[in-house]
């Protein structure tokens, strides 16, 4: 992720950028710290059902495994998005029309989360952390003997990690989406011809979308278990999924107004200069003045080529396949389990 920034930053980064930047000073860029955060908090929960008794000493168990993959999954991810939207920002500059300070700034507060201000959402996570273990169903804890307070005691790390990150990527996701917003209101050199800045912040929208939709069926598949009635976790899972969908669309939907109201001058345009073309030739024919009347109706087809091109510009800020590819991830999974449900359920009936 590039941390260009302008001359006198407007703030400073936060501790998340500043653990992010020395990640990236890794050997390999440091995305191999990410699967070893995983492992570490494998390790702990299997000594940690030793230490409680609930497991001999020396047994593994894959049991539970499934809810502590939350927390680096949620760090990683927003790592990722930050860089997307960097990579997003500088494909747009043709078209905010902003001068490069102005432009720098901007660009540095996509990417930059304020310091200080991280501090609220990590307590509320870490209240939704307690909740979620103290209050999960017996069954979901009967791994850890039945006890909350073993549970708490296994699971708090990942829970901690898990719940603390969910509100943090919250609070980034709409306050990026927010910047992408402005970036369209206020740029000043839109040009529908040239799509590449039009779709330039699609990738980030999807990529956000996706990575909230896809901790919602993570949740309601692989941990299936830890869910049943517990209605903190689901809440949280059906706001996940939800804000996944809304971050695609949302952030998109001021600058496919403006692209709509450009359509309609260019389309406007271009019928005045064809009725002005056939004006002129309906007075040459009139008339009986045949000369030019070829070029007359050469501008007429060349304006009625750009018209058809005007009608085929797009007034949603992101390619097709973008917009199918991220509708298909949605339903996908959808119809799978529908039709994965319903087959158990013949193959029982049987």
């Amino acid at each position: 992720m590039s941390n260009a920034a302008p001359h006198v930053a407007p703030y400073a980064p936060s501790a998340l950028n500043r653990l992010y930047a020395a990640v990236e000073r890794l050997p390999g860029g440091g995305w191999w710290v990410y699967p070893l955060l995983l492992i570490a908090l494998i390790a702990y929960h299997e000594v940690s059902l030793w230490a409680t008794g609930s497991r001999p000493v020396g047994t593994f168990t894959t049991d539970g495994l499934s809810g502590l993959a939350y927390g680096p999954y949620t760090l990683a991810a927003l790592h990722y998005l930050l860089r997307i939207a960097d990579q997003a920002a500088v494909r747009f500059k043709p078209a905010s029309g902003m001068s490069d300070e102005v432009f720098e700034q901007r660009r540095y507060e996509l990417v930059t989360l304020p310091g200080g201000r991280l501090w609220v959402v990590l307590v509320i996570g870490a209240l939704a952390a307690a909740g979620a273990v103290l209050y999960a169903p017996p069954e979901a804890i009967a791994w850890y003997g039945g006890k909350g307070s073993t549970a708490l005691i296994v699971l708090g790390p990942a829970a901690l990690f898990g719940y603390t990150m969910f509100p943090v990527v919250i609070y980034q996701s709409v306050r990026q989406l927010r910047l992408v917003e402005r970036f369209h209101r206020d740029a000043t050199a839109i040009d529908m011809f040239d799509t590449g800045p039009i779709f330039a912040f699609s990738r980030l929208t999807m990529q956000i979308g996706l990575a909230f939709v896809f901790a919602g069926y993570y949740s309601l598949t692989v941990n299936a278990s830890f869910q049943a009635g517990n209605l903190i976790s689901l809440a949280i899972i059906a706001t996940t999924i939800l804000l996944g969908i809304a971050c695609f669309i949302v952030p998109l939907w001021g600058i496919h107004g403006r692209l709509m109201a450009e359509k309609d001058l260019l389309v406007r345009g271009v019928n005045l200069r064809s009725q002005a073309l056939q004006q002129e030739l309906y007075r040459r024919v009139d008339a009986a003045n045949l000369v030019g009347v070829k070029d007359v109706t050469d501008a007429l087809g060349g304006i009625t080529a750009t018209r058809e091109q005007i009608h085929r510009l797009p007034t949603w800020p992101w390619p097709p396949q973008v917009l199918r590819g991220f509708i298909t991830a949605i339903v996908l999974p959808v119809l799978i389990f529908l039709i994965s449900r319903y087959v158990g359920a013949q193959a029982h009936l049987v």
